[in-house]
């Protein structure tokens, strides 16, 4: 089985667990446009997922409209923290001193791909900081801890899937 087989298959066992009903696949052109709508690349496994299915007809794995929306959103609530000059940013990283993510709240690169329905997001980092890796996953709680959890998505799916 190849690696994006295993994902796709974990992504499943989810789906299944979760009582998911998977939507259509992505189009490329929806592809291009979540790219250039956040500025990223997204990671070739993350693309694989959406032109195999775009998200889920429920909130939990979000679509590309949703990714969008919500990274958006998120971001713009940062900034506007930011712009009232209630936080410098230097001063807000989820992991201090690491590396591995860059400066504040929410960062732009972060695509959320699994929403929890508390404001609580998985998202995959397009935009690490220096030691930090493409693709990493952030778990991004406004009201509780945010932190690097996997280095892939690969390994955020196999480790759902087994509990």
């Amino acid at each position: 089985m190849t690696d994006d087989q295993q994902l796709l298959a974990n992504l499943e066992r989810i789906a299944t667990r979760e009582e998911l009903v998977w939507n259509d696949a992505a189009d490329p052109d929806e592809l291009e446009s979540l790219e250039a709508s956040l500025g990223i690349e997204v990671p070739s496994a993350y693309r694989r997922v959406l032109e195999w299915h775009d998200g889920t007809d429920d909130r939990e794995f979000c679509s590309i409209e949703e990714s969008v929306e919500a990274a958006e959103e998120l971001l713009e609530l940062w900034e506007d923290v930011v712009e009232e000059g209630n936080l410098d940013p230097s001063e807000r990283n989820i992991e201090p001193g690491t590396g591995r993510v860059k400066d504040g709240d929410f960062v732009k690169g972060w695509v959320p791909f699994y929403d929890y329905g508390t404001g609580a997001f998985d998202l995959l980092d397009c935009n690490p900081g220096p030691n930090g890796s493409h693709g990493q996953v952030i778990h991004y709680d406004p009201d509780g801890t945010n932190a690097v959890t996997h280095p892939t998505l690969a390994a955020w799916a196999a480790e759902r899937a087994a509990h």
